[in-house]
């Protein structure tokens, strides 16, 4: 029922003279966007392709994936209404040639319906170690399927459409349910990445690690094709100054220490057990 309410939804809107004028409008814009964890470095990545000449570049903009994507997990046809009458119409507007949005919310419920409009968005492929990012997540209590924030911004493993489902998930520790989304997380990167390819569509594979120097970014931005050739020595003066300033840090808001309430060989173990649920076989 849902996937013919979803078809119908798409063929509806490919047929209306105001989406025709609007896929015109955005014929000539590059759509850049990420497929990543969170707490990966995508506010700071906004920040710094702001600072390219000729983007309009974002983080969590309104109108924002956030707002549908609980919903629209459940009912897909939601987030093609979202792409046509909210989040297109705005990127037409915005100024210049190449949109790029950082929002690690792309990936959750987004990306199909994106395609199945007919856009091929480019894919920036932002990695961290998943480790490091589950216990990020756990030590601000964002549990994924627990807390009230997770539950708006991540995904949980009974979640419709979620390639590493878990059966009675409420069981697992809640780092391992951070560790889950990780893992989740990479899946979506494997997959995202194949269907842009076989399209022959764009994707930019990058780790964490490298956009916090100077050399990481401006490879990245040069594999682009986003280099300001017009003002270039005054673009490497900003960057110069703004590569490896921390964005959206939240220390303040840390309410757990994962070493506290686990050894490493507990981590290691509870990780593990996770792996092997979901028959984890590494990213690819």
């Amino acid at each position: 029922m849902e996937v013919t309410i979803y078809s119908k939804s798409i063929t509806s809107f490919k047929r209306k003279k105001f989406f025709k004028r609007l896929k015109e409008q955005l014929s000539t814009k590059r759509l850049i966007f990420t497929v990543t964890t969170g707490r990966s470095g995508t506010a700071y990545l906004s920040k710094i392709f702001s600072l390219v000449p000729n983007i309009s570049a974002f983080h969590e903009p309104e109108p924002n994936f956030v707002d549908v994507m609980r919903l629209a997990l459940e009912k897909p046809e939601l987030a093609v209404k979202f792409w046509v009458l909210e989040k297109l119409p705005f990127i037409a507007k915005t100024p210049h040639n190449v949109y790029c949005e950082t929002s690690h919310l792309f990936c959750k419920g987004f990306f199909y319906p994106l395609i199945d409009l007919g856009f091929l968005p480019e894919l920036i492929i932002l990695r961290r170690e998943k480790r490091k990012v589950a216990k990020s997540l756990f030590e601000l209590n964002t549990i994924p399927g627990k807390t009230s924030l997770a539950l708006l911004y991540y995904l949980k493993p009974d979640d419709k459409g979620v390639f590493l489902p878990i059966k009675d998930w409420q069981k697992l520790h809640d780092y391992q349910l951070c560790y889950w989304y990780c893992l989740e997380i990479e899946k979506r990167m494997e997959v995202f990445k194949k269907e842009v390819l076989k399209r022959h569509g764009k994707v930019y594979d990058i780790e964490f690690s490298q956009i916090l120097c100077f050399n990481g970014v401006m490879s990245l931005i040069k594999s682009m094709n986003l280099l300001p050739y017009s003002n270039f020595e005054g673009f490497v003066e900003i960057l110069n100054q703004e590569i490896g300033k921390k964005v959206n840090e939240k220390k303040e808001e840390k309410v757990r220490k994962l070493e506290k309430e686990l050894s490493t060989s507990q981590i290691e173990e509870l990780e593990k057990e996770v792996e092997n649920l979901v028959n984890y076989s590494g990213y690819k």
